[in-house]
Formats: C-alpha cells, sequence, structure tokens
C-alpha cells in the first residue's frame, strides 16, 4: 500500500514514519509540509491512502482532499488534527478514517488493518460484477453491460416491466398480476396490448445486450432470468444476513456493503406495486446503521459513531433508539449544549408530527445524562 505523509509538523512526520515503517505492506512513497505540489504528485502517481493534516500552509486539508478525491476517486483519506470540530465535514467529503492527535500506534494500525480489509472486498466485489449486465436500483434505475454500456429504455413501460419481473426475482408471474399492478384502470383488451408491446420493446432493448432469451413467457406467465445479471439490492440483501453483530472482525465489510446503498429503491420513480419492497430495504438500511454506530459507540470511537447515528437520523429523525444513543454521545463529549438542544429539538419534533410526548425511558434517560453533568 502505497502512502504520502502531508502535514508542517516535523514531529508528527517522525511519530507516523516510526510507526508506519513498522507495518508491513505499507510504503511511505513521499511527505510534505504543505499543499503545495501534493495534488501535482497524486496525478503522477498512483497513491491508495494519504494521511493528511486539516491546518497546514497553503490550501485547507478539508479543499484539497476534495481535489485529491476528484482526481483520484479511490485514493483514502487518513485526516490527522488536533481539532475535533471538522469531523462532520471530513466524513460527508467520505474521509476514510479521522484521526486525533496524539495518534496510537494502536489506533494507526487499526486504520491501516480496515485498509487492507477494504481492498479485499473491493477484489472480491469486482469478481462478483463480472456478470454480463449490471443493475443498479439503489437511488434510481441504471442498467447496463459490459459490451455495450447503459441499456436504451424504448418505453417508460417496457422499463418498469424489466424493473418489475426483477424484483419478482425469476418467478413466473401470469399476465393479469402484470397488467392488475402495471396496467390497472385499463380496459383489458388495451391493457393486454399494451402488455405485449411492453414485452417486445424490453426484448428489443435487451437483446444487443447479448440477453434476448432472458425475458421468458410460457402459458400466459412471464419472468427475467437474471442469474447473468449483477444487481446491487440483491447483493446488499445477500450481505447483510451476515451481520447480526457489528465486530472487528466484519466492520469493514459491513461499511462496503453500507455503501452500496446510495438511495431508495429505484430513487423518485415510485410504482405502488415496489412501495413494500422499498420500505423492506430501507429499514435494512436503518439497522446496519444503528448496529454500526452501536459498534463505534461501544469502542469509544464517538466520532465516527456520531457520524453514523447523524446520518440515520437525517433519514428517519423519528426513530427512537439512535437519538438514544445520540445524545449518551453528547454526554461523553461534555457537550452538555449539544445534549439539550438535540432533546429539546427532538420533543418538538415528536409533537409537531404525532402530537406525542417521547417514551418515558428516553426522558429518563435525558435526566440522568444532564445529571450527570453534576457530579
Amino acid at each position: 500500500m502505497k502512502v504520502i505523509l502531508v502535514d508542517d509538523d516535523k514531529a508528527m512526520i517522525l511519530i507516523l514514519k516510526r510507526i508506519l515503517n513498522k507495518i508491513e505492506g505499507v510504503e511511505i512513497v513521499n511527505t510534505f509540509d504543505s499543499s503545495r505540489d501534493v495534488l501535482e504528485f497524486i496525478k503522477n502517481c498512483n497513491i491508495d491512502m494519504i494521511f493528511l493534516d486539516i491546518n497546514i500552509p497553503g490550501e485547507n486539508g478539508v479543499g484539497l482532499a476534495r481535489k485529491i478525491l476528484e482526481t483520484s476517486p479511490s485514493t483514502d483519506i487518513v485526516f490527522i488534527t488536533s481539532y475535533r470540530e471538522y469531523a462532520v465535514e471530513a466524513f460527508d467529503i467520505c474521509a476514510f478514517d479521522y484521526i486525533v492527535k496524539p495518534i496510537l500506534a494502536e489506533r494507526l494500525q487499526r486504520t491501516i488493518r480496515r485498509a487492507f480489509e477494504k481492498r479485499e472486498l473491493l477484489t472480491e466485489k469486482a469478481s462478483v460484477k463480472e456478470k454480463n449486465i449490471s443493475v443498479y436500483l439503489f437511488g434510481g434505475i441504471d442498467v447496463n453491460s459490459k459490451s455495450l454500456g447503459t441499456v436504451k429504455w424504448l418505453s417508460s413501460k417496457s422499463r418498469e416491466l424489466f424493473v418489475y419481473l426483477l424484483v419478482k426475482e425469476g418467478w413466473n408471474i401470469s399476465k393479469n398480476i402484470i397488467i392488475e399492478d402495471i396496467f390497472q384502470g385499463m380496459p383489458l383488451k388495451n391493457a393486454e396490448n399494451y402488455l405485449k408491446t411492453a414485452v417486445y420493446q424490453l426484448r428489443k432493448a435487451l437483446q444487443p445486450h447479448d440477453s434476448n432469451s432472458l425475458l421468458i413467457s410460457s402459458n400466459g406467465t412471464y419472468k427475467l432470468e437474471c442469474s447473468d445479471f449483477y444487481v446491487d439490492f440483491m447483493y446488499f440483501r445477500e450481505k447483510i444476513k451476515k451481520f447480526n453483530k457489528i465486530d472487528s472482525s466484519n466492520l469493514q465489510e459491513a461499511l462496503a456493503v453500507e455503501k452500496i446503498y446510495v438511495g431508495d429503491l429505484l430513487g423518485d420513480m415510485v410504482y405502488y406495486w415496489s412501495i413494500a419492497e422499498r420500505e423492506k430495504y430501507l429499514n435494512h438500511y436503518f439497522n446496519l446503521l444503528e448496529k454500526l454506530g452501536k459498534y463505534y459507540f461501544n469502542n469509544g470511537d464517538m466520532v465516527q459513531a456520531s457520524y453514523i447515528l447523524k446520518k440515520l437520523i437525517k433519514i428517519n429523525p423519528l426513530r427512537e433508539e439512535p437519538n438514544c444513543i445520540l445524545m449518551n454521545i453528547f454526554a461523553v463529549q461534555k457537550d452538555k449544549k449539544s445534549l439539550m438542544k438535540h432533546y429539546e429539538s427532538y420533543v418538538r419534533m415528536l409533537k409537531r408530527e404525532l402530537d406525542i410526548c417521547p417514551e418515558a425511558a428516553m426522558t429518563d434517560l435525558y435526566g440522568k445524562l444532564i445529571n450527570s453533568f453534576n457530579n
């Protein structure tokens, strides 16, 4: 793993070198004491990881990180800083890690271990994607093949039929059920004609991608043979079954799986028949975020725990457990002001949205946490 160090503190550079040089597989290829020349160096040299101070001469480390990721998206950014307040901004630009000085060897070794695990997972994921057609339904609808790129749909209904049969995962679906779900409200004769047209257009769209035989019709039923597909939601579902509990042995894999969920199933394309599936995968994602947040909290990494939980709360602000964990984090960080502000905001939101008060357990927790500041 090729790394560079960017810090104007010579003592910190020496400390990083001393620790990293003892880790097998890590090669320090250069060091910089300012942001100058870093971007140009990365353009000409493949770098796996950068240890980057935020307050350095020249451009601010966060701004430099944004440009680095535009130039080299696969490079992992690890911020090394004395300041906690940049953490949320750092993770918003997809920083790999955020380490607050002073640096401990064990903490740095854990970061490197995670980086190696990430690369192993990316290799595994790349081999999975060697299938002929890749389908991405989180955050929208994107279907493409290795040979010809994006599938060109001839109509919105042929695209909807493709997604519908894909979600049914190889089951034979009768034409009457398809008509009821996709062509509801039409006279039966018209609906049957529209279905035939959509089937023809679907086959026509897939044909150039060597997939003409994937849509199978038999005795008034249709199914999509998708064994030759990489499908993001299927891959996501299979992977999350492994995370009954998140620990150091599967943390990196859980983080990689979390990144697959880039938005709700089908994104802005909401069909009534897809609502239940959409909610199912959203709940899977919530549960994964909760487990990640608990893992970081229980292991004392409040920066990562806070980032994960705030991400979850932004999506579902009414969920009580993540709000309770975040309150605990504020208490551990001795941040009474943020604790009070968050609880009061949550109480107001419950009243406004549901006209209810927090559960007694949450109220009791808040009281205990506030009292802990007086002890």
